[in-house]
């Protein structure tokens, strides 16, 4: 299932191991589709942003600093299923 590299491509990958040329955020069609498998029942309670960029940002290999990055915000690029 693509929903879990999906979820974490924004929170983490897109800054941490620098695949920052885009966001999934400005892929229309890839927000929609993640917004569209975030509301089937159950999905989205199992989604926590913030446990996906501690646990990645805690990697001291790649995150020498340890600091995690307040952003992105993505509840508003995930509302978008009803469009």
């Amino acid at each position: 299932m693509r929903l879990p590299w999906l979820i974490r491509f924004d929170a983490a990958y897109h800054g941490l191991f620098k695949c920052n040329l885009r966001r999934l955020a400005d892929y229309p069609n890839l927000s929609r589709h993640v917004a569209a498998m975030l509301d089937v029942p159950g999905v989205r309670e199992t989604v926590s942003i913030d446990h996906i960029k501690r646990g990645y940002y805690s990697i001291r290999a790649l995150n020498p600093t340890g600091i995690v990055p307040a952003g992105p915000a993505l509840d508003a690029t995930w509302r978008m299923s009803q469009a």
